[in-house]
């Protein structure tokens, strides 16, 4: 039952996280940045890993500030170059929905299985 439990909740964990990506990229504030720096990270499927400058609060005249932080979906061929980004907290994310999609697709298969080990648990007790 512990294996079906952890199914459930990490396909649902996924699927929270992709969701939350969708919303952050559709309803952020909306801003450039700019990549200065990137390197992989991860173990055998390593990705970029990115981080830039942006203003965040509206213009530095008006109040705004400048951020360091993580730009998630950024790449090595980004560096050097100034993208459009939404921002949520002291990270940017840009406007690419193909990470959010693919936990979501991800997370829906585990915890379909979850839920198909469920089934099986439940009919074979007595």
């Amino acid at each position: 039952m512990l294996v079906v439990g952890l199914f459930l909740l990490g396909g649902l964990g996924m699927v929270a996280g992709g969701v939350y990506q969708v919303i952050v990229r559709e309803t952020g504030e909306h801003a450039t940045a700019r990549v200065t720096s990137c390197h992989k990270s991860g173990g055998r499927y390593r990705s970029d890993v990115c981080s830039g400058t942006w203003v965040a609060g509206g213009s530095l005249l008006a109040g705004g500030h400048v951020v360091l932080g993580t730009i998630d979906g950024a790449s090595s061929g980004d560096l050097g170059r100034r993208i459009e980004v939404r921002l949520a907290g002291d990270r940017a994310y840009t406007t690419s929905l193909r990470v959010p999609i693919i936990l979501i697709v991800i997370g829906l298969g585990i915890a379909a299985v979850g839920m198909r080990l469920l089934v099986m648990f439940v009919r074979r007790r007595p």
